[in-house]
Order: structure tokens, then sequence, then C-alpha cells
């Protein structure tokens, strides 16, 4: 039992975010199980035709993404009623799995030398797998026949919109020379390296060559890393935005958001050449060139343009005040409020907070602190949805917590290898991350991963069991795959599944996820004083 009641705004928020979180972190795990997970050089093998086209083919998607997300500000009505109760169907997540395994097949098969023998069959399963991918997210967003009422609604501007969206990676390419390259590519270079050497940062530094770098690390900052080609593309976007509603827009006012646009777009590319470099520096250099650098950009300029098109959708200036008074009542219920957004966002900031630590640093755990910040952000942002949900908790959580945390520790773990996980810092800053390390530990983790996996996705998978035939039999099929699916966040995956299904039962007894929240912290409590008391950290 959840203790909240799904409401029924126009459009939820919740499921489209953890749509677009599984879509991104399934790109991830391609990108880098391709890119770093096996020994295969594509240009080597295949040539920078197969191998640029494949690249090509991945900007054009997510700039299509970006025309679909403009399409949706054109015609809001047709995506409230598409997405009106979105996520209800939890199958088509099924079908998205195996787009991914279907993704992944060609890892198992290519080989460094074989040459292009395996050419067609790893396109082969990239196009079936991405097509059951994005095809399994759609279903899971809304079912087959609403899909079908879209399209026809849609008309032929839908594939118009996408074709363009398609077309504009090509189109930017193209428009490269109408921009002064070197005066942009020389003020990119030095804010890279006023930025790097800011951090502390000792580097090399060759403005002619428009090389820098430190040690063995240095890279190019030549004309095709200026961000023309995101320059071009969000001049397309807004170009097309003012085009598509310049009914509703103020002229001449709605032509800032060029420059506003080209600002951000440049400012945003010296931050990404700033990472990579940071990447790369920092003893990572095949993940800084080849996955960061390679779709890093096409991302961040996509998603620029759309931010930049949502932004100007809520600034009354540029727009005529019958658009404005509409736009007011019409407004939709903010992500914050959604109670189901609640139990998501903090989650997916926790996700994407633990995937960025390793990609800047040989030490992750230095960034603790700053995860926790964030975390904390996250879960402040949605309290208003959550404050109640604390009001009760049993005696009997707090003592299966315990247990949970005893069993835990009386597990030997061998001591890390290498350096510490705070790295070198003493004194103060040492009992800071150490402060840091227990509110995450012991209230913050407990508090996201409950909400996530025992009131959220159990609860999704559970259903409405009293319905349906052998309710005890969906009762438990659902507990068994969120404790799998928190195992597979640990390291000590046997115990994590355990205290999975003790967290389980513990919000099911009396119908309260607060319980299992108390539980989680409990154990937690035992396991972080156990490690800070022996110095063994291995233990958390």
């Amino acid at each position: 039992m959840s203790d909240f009641s799904s409401p029924a705004p126009r459009l939820r928020m919740a499921p489209l975010a953890l749509a677009g979180l599984v879509l991104i972190t399934e790109f991830l795990i391609i990108g880098m199980i391709f890119k770093h997970g096996i020994d295969f050089d594509c240009r080597a093998n295949w040539g920078n035709a197969a191998c640029g086209g494949a690249s090509k083919s991945l900007a054009a998607f997510y700039c299509m993404i970006a025309a679909g997300g403009l399409f949706a500000v054109l015609r809001p009505g047709l995506f409230r009623s598409l997405l009106s109760d979105p996520g209800r169907d939890m199958r088509p997540l099924w079908v998205n799995f195996a787009g991914l395994v279907i993704g992944l097949l060609p890892a198992l098969l290519l080989r460094e030398g074989d040459g292009r023998a395996m050419l067609w069959p790893a396109f082969a399963c990239w196009a079936v797998g991405m097509t059951l991918i994005v095809g399994g997210l759609l279903g899971f967003l809304a079912p087959l026949g609403r899909w079908r009422d879209f399209l026809r609604d849609a008309g032929p501007s839908l594939p118009i919109v996408l074709i363009a969206g398609g077309l504009a990676p090509a189109l930017a390419v193209q428009l490269r020379p109408i921009w002064q390259i070197d005066t942009i590519s020389d003020a990119t270079f030095r804010a890279v390296g006023f930025l790097v050497q800011g951090l502390g940062h000792d580097l090399y530094v060759d403005p002619v060559r428009k090389h820098i770098g430190e040690g063995d690390f240095i890279i190019s900052v030549a004309p095709a890393c200026s961000g023309i080609e995101g320059i071009a593309l969000v001049t397309i976007f807004v170009s097309l935005y003012l085009w598509l509603f310049r009914s509703e827009l103020r002229f001449p006012r709605a032509l800032l958001l060029y420059p506003v646009g080209i600002a951000a777009s440049v400012a945003l590319n010296i931050l990404r050449i700033a990472v990579l470099l940071l990447i790369g520096i920092e003893g990572h250099p095949e993940l800084a060139v080849g996955g960061f650098h390679s779709h890093a950009g096409w991302v961040m300029f996509t998603i620029v343009a759309l931010g930049l098109i949502m932004i100007a959708r809520r600034v009354p200036a540029l727009h005529h005040r019958q658009v404005r008074q509409v736009a007011d009542r019409d407004t939709l219920p903010p992500l914050w409020r959604d109670p189901v957004a609640a139990r998501i966002l903090p989650f997916a900031v926790f996700m994407l907070t633990a995937v960025l630590a390793p990609a800047i640093s040989q030490n992750p755990a230095m960034f603790y602190p700053i995860r926790v910040v964030l975390l904390a952000a996250a879960v402040a942002l949605v309290w208003p949805e959550l404050r109640g949900i604390l009001r009760r908790v049993s005696g009997m959580s707090w003592m299966a917590g315990i247990a949970i945390g005893i069993m835990w520790v009386a597990i030997p773990v061998a001591p890390l290898d290498g350096p510490p996980p705070y790295g070198g810092l003493t004194g103060g800053l040492l009992v800071l991350w150490f402060l840091f390390r227990g509110i995450g530990t012991v209230l913050l983790v407990p508090l996201v991963e409950e909400l996530f996996f025992r009131d959220y996705l159990e609860g999704r998978l559970r259903g409405s069991a009293v319905d349906g035939p052998a309710p005890w039999l969906r009762i438990v099929v659902a507990a068994l795959v969120t404790a799998t699916l928190f195992a597979a966040l640990h390291d000590r995956w046997a115990e994590a599944f355990v205290a999975g299904l003790v967290f389980s039962i513990v919000a099911r007894r009396n119908g309260r996820i607060s319980d299992a929240i108390a539980a989680h912290a409990a154990a937690n409590l035992v396991v972080f004083a156990v490690a800070a008391a022996t110095g063994n950290l291995a233990i958390i």
C-alpha cells in the first residue's frame, strides 16, 4: 500500500521523466561498452564512412527528439490527450529491455582485426535494438490505440518536423562557413584555459596550434571544436520556432532569442571542452575523447535549443497579451508538485551523480559531499509532497533494520585496496567528509531508495493485487523484482537482496513506506557506525 493517491493532472510528468532517464541510461551503457568495453577500433576495421554514419545518425536522433519537443510546444493539446495517463502498463518496458539486450549483442561478436565481416550483422542488431528500445518506451507512455489517434490527428506536420530535426545536424555543418570560426575558436581556447587553470592545473598551452593539456593528455581546440555546429543548430531551431509561432510572438523582441541562444551555446561548449580536458587529465583519456567528446556536444546543443524555446514560452514580454492570458489559464502543474515525481526525481539525481562522479575522477568517493548536496536539493524540491510520509513508524521497523545492519557487518569484507575514498583529506576537511558521508548514508539514501523501489516501483508492479487472481503471487513477484534491482546497485548484492526483501515485508506489514525508510535508515546507521569506528569503509 502506498502513502499517496495518484493525482489526475492533464499531463503526468513523472513517467515522462522515468522514460527519459531509462533512455539516457541505456544510451550511456551502449556507448560505454562499445567504446571502452571491447577491443575493437571502429574506423580501423569499418572505415570512416560506416563509423561516421553511425555517429551522425545518433546526432540526428537527438535532434529529432528536440524537434518532437518543439512540436509538443506547438500542439500541446495533442500531447495531453496522448499522455493523459502514462506509465499505466509496465509490460512495454520488457520490450525496451529486450531492445537493450539485442543492441548489446554485437559486443560479443566484434573482434579487432575482423575487418568488415560483422558490419551488417552489427548494424542490423543496432537497428532492431534501437527500434525496440524506443518502441518499448513509447508503449510505456501510451497504448497503441492512443498512438494511432495521435498520429492521425497530428497529420503530416509531425513527420515534417521530425524529418527537419533529423536533417538539422547536416544543415548545421553546412552553415559553418557563414560564421567567423577562427574568432570563436580563439575565444573558446582562451576561456577553456582560464577555467581549467583556475582549478589549480598547470597546463601546457600552445595558442598558435591551439594545443592545451597536462602531462600526456593534450587536446587540440580546432575550429571544429569551437561549437560552431551547435551555434548553427540553435539558430535553426530558433528560426523554426519564430516562424511557427510568429502570430503569437512580439517582434522585434523575439529576435533576442538569437543572441541569447548563441551565447548559451558558446558558454556550454566552453564548459564541455573544459570537462573533457579534466576527464582526460584525471586519467580517463579514452572516455574523454571517445565517449564524452563524441556525443556530449550534440546532446548539449540539443538541450540548449529545446530549453531556450521552452523558457521563451514562459517569458511574457515575448508574447502578445492575449496569448499570455491563455497561457496563464492553461498552466500545467510543475514537476515538483506531482507526488509520483517526488518518488522518482531524487532517485534520478542519485543515479545521475553516481554515473558522473567516476567519469571525472579516479576517486569518485571524494565527490560524495557534492552528491549529498545535490541529492538534498532534489529532496527539498519535492518535500512538500513528502512531508507527511514520516508521521508514523513502528518499533518493529527499527528492530528489523538493526538486524539487517548486524547481518551486513557480521559478514567479513576485505578492506579497500589503494588510497582511501576520502583521498588525502585530513583534519577538519576529513571530519566534514565523514559528516556528509553519514548524512547521505543514514538519512538521504534510505529515503530516496525506499521511495523509488518499495513505494513507487513495487507499487506499480504489484498494482491492484486484490482485484486479480492469486494476489499473493503478484505481491511476491513485485517484492522479488524490486529486491533484485535494489541488489544490482550494490557490490554486496546477496546481502542487499535479503535487505530488500525485509524492507518490502516491513512496508507491507502496516502499509506504510515510512516503516521501510526507518528500517533502511537503522540498518545504514549500524553499518556506517561500524565502518567509521573500524576504518574499513568497504563495509558500506
